[in-house]
């Protein structure tokens, strides 16, 4: 018995053993076949670098620029990246768009259709990276497969908005409607002016999180014509959505009637009694400094920093806040007005 288990180990051993070996000759073999495919993208890099430099730079393709082993696309994909980082020229973005649709589509097109997923992340990603309209419908196709990771899909409808697709309100009201705030709000970040605005006609259809992103970003763009829209959310609306409509006006900077913000001072919200201290900063409107000077004693840290960021926002700012210090009772008040005035944002 002992003789047989010992054998049975042995041979377990020596077939583990060569297992490992085989694994590690593979794993050797693997590297150095990456080493050399490494060496000849870089030997190609270097070869076709200033000629893509001047295709960007000037629009014309040269023949030599072609990509007909993997190794070309590898490097000019490569390369159109790092251009696409630094340059700023928006004639010479077209330039590498249009240098990117000619020379990568059909690769990007096959590797869309892979079974591997980090293939068609790839794909994706320099698709976006190179806006490659010329594959809009080949990623429209995408959404329709059964196999559809939830990473895909948000990157296909990223890309689509930052190609101003006309189907982005219908994607995301009727479509796609579980996605998070900040997965809606990325993608409402790519669209342009009139793509936005169709968000905002349609705010009243959408569902709660959309809605958060588009009030978000209405204030982001601070633009006097969003203010009307946010305005109307925040007399209509209540929760998160009402404070989401007043950050948006805070951010906007403006407000048709101020007295109809005042009552916030004494909500029994923190958050909406902060962006009130926010706003009468933003604002400067002299009339607020009373109720500023309250909120320097109110029991959220919050608010009271706000407030004293906000009194230091007006001319006579800083006496306000030495009066503080000296006459009020309140020791919450008299900190935060001493650490207001210790900012350094007094020093001339």
């Amino acid at each position: 018995m002992i003789t047989d288990e010992i054998e049975f180990l042995v041979a377990a051993f020596v077939l583990l053993s060569g297992i490992l070996l085989l694994l590690l000759v593979y794993l050797i073999g693997r590297k150095a076949l990456e080493n050399r495919q490494r060496r000849r993208i870089e030997l190609f890099k270097t070869r076709i670098n200033d000629k893509m430099l001047h295709s960007v730079l000037t629009g014309e393709f040269l023949r030599s620029l072609q990509a007909d082993t993997k190794v070309k696309k590898l490097a000019l994909e490569e390369l159109l990246s790092h251009y696409a980082e630094i340059l700023e020229g928006t004639e010479e973005k077209n330039n590498l768009n249009q240098l990117a649709e000619s020379r990568l589509t059909a690769y990007y097109r096959k590797n869309l259709s892979s079974f591997r997923w980090s293939s068609r992340m790839n794909a994706l990603f320099h698709i976006e990276a190179f806006q490659m309209e010329g594959l809009k419908e080949d990623i429209i196709s995408m959404l329709n497969r059964m196999r559809i990771t939830k990473e895909e899909k948000i990157r296909v409808l990223t890309i689509l908005a930052q190609l101003q697709s006309a189907e982005m309100f219908d994607l995301l009201t009727e479509n796609y409607k579980d996605l998070s705030y900040l997965e809606y709000r990325n993608i409402l970040s790519r669209l342009n002016r009139d793509g936005f605005d169709q968000f905002v006609l349609g705010y009243h259809s959408c569902q709660s999180e959309l809605k958060f992103a588009i009030l978000d970003l209405a204030g982001l763009r601070k633009e006097l014509n969003y203010l009307n829209f946010a305005e109307t959310v925040y007399s209509v609306s209540s929760g998160e959505e009402r404070v989401r409509a007043l950050k948006a006006i805070v951010s906007i900077g403006h407000v048709r009637n101020l007295n109809q913000y005042l009552h916030l001072f004494q909500s029994g919200n923190w958050e909406e009694r902060m962006l009130a201290a926010r706003l009468a900063g933003v604002l400067k409107a002299e009339k607020t400094l009373p109720d500023l000077v309250m909120l320097l004693q109110d029991s959220s840290w919050w608010v009271r920093s706000q407030a004293g960021q906000s009194i230091t926002m007006f001319p006579q700012g800083k006496k306000v806040l030495e009066e503080v210090m000296s006459d009020s009772n309140d020791s919450f008040a008299r900190d935060m007005a001493w650490e207001w005035i210790n900012k350094g944002v007094y020093q001339t």
